[in-house]
């Protein structure tokens, strides 16, 4: 599960409901606004404290990861983890030499942050693909970039020349193309990941991940490595409560089930 969560009101009255009741295996998730960590009995945590600013109000930002303790497996937050850049690794022990290496974004609105880190993200998965190219590789987030897309044919999946093409096509209250957004899709397809947002089952024709009084946006998605993507069960786009983000339900099947979602 991947979530942009909005807030720690929404860990407490609807997100452990939510964590607790599906059983994910890895919980993924970004806006927390919590400068010390919220535990959840049953899983591992690695926390990425939300900034406190100068002026009165909440603390911004907020990155964490929960990883069943049902699990068999290892894990690490990799040392170049940043505010709005989480890196996980996971080894597994069950019959799987491959380990799989989660990215955990959010994406600061303001436009001059979003560019470095979008660099950022782009720069250590080419290096990790290119020094570990057995490792799986899952991008997951808010990217704060809206996408209006059409995606390939279902049937296409497999083709190693598949190309997810970023068009003016999916109907939008806010008929806005980001630029940005495209050039990241775009860079990371170049680094053979493939983005799952109305691509895989659940998610044809792709979902709304963001609403507000005024729009709604894809700016949630979910990219992974190509040889992952065959291990890709599902996406769904579920709306929430106490969020403006839906989080997006993944379901990874290997040796062993995998459920997992990322929440805003």
């Amino acid at each position: 599960m991947s979530w942009n969560i909005a807030g720690a009101k929404a860990i407490i009255t609807e997100g452990f409901t939510v964590m607790s009741s599906c059983n994910y295996s890895i919980i993924v998730l970004q806006e927390t606004w919590l400068v010390d960590p919220i535990e959840l009995g049953g899983y591992s945590l690695h926390h990425i404290g939300a900034e406190k600013s100068n002026k009165p109000g909440r603390a911004s930002g907020g990155l964490a990861t929960y990883i069943s303790t049902d699990l068999q497996v290892t894990t690490e937050q990799l040392a170049f983890s940043s505010t709005d850049l989480q890196a996980i690794k996971i080894n597994f022990s069950f019959n799987r030499q491959a380990p799989l290496i989660i990215f955990n974004v959010y994406a600061h609105p303001r436009k001059h942050r979003k560019v470095l880190l979008f660099e950022a993200l782009l720069q250590k998965v080419e290096e990790t693909r290119c020094a570990n190219p057995a490792w799986d590789i899952l991008v997951t987030g808010d990217f704060n970039s809206n996408l209006i897309f059409t995606p390939e044919p279902d049937e296409q999946l497999a083709a190693e020349n598949a190309i997810w093409s970023v068009l003016p096509q999916l109907p939008s209250i806010q008929m806005k193309r980001d630029i940005r957004g495209k050039q990241l899709v775009e860079a990371l397809e170049h680094l053979s990941m493939r983005v799952l947002n109305g691509r895989v089952k659940g998610d044809v024709p792709p979902s709304f991940t963001h609403h507000s009084a005024k729009s709604a946006t894809t700016i949630d998605y979910t990219a992974v490595s190509l040889p992952l993507l065959a291990h890709v069960k599902k996406l769904k786009i579920i709306p929430t409560l106490h969020s403006d983000h839906s989080l997006q339900h993944i379901e990874l099947a290997w040796n062993a089930p995998c459920f997992l979602s990322s929440h805003k």
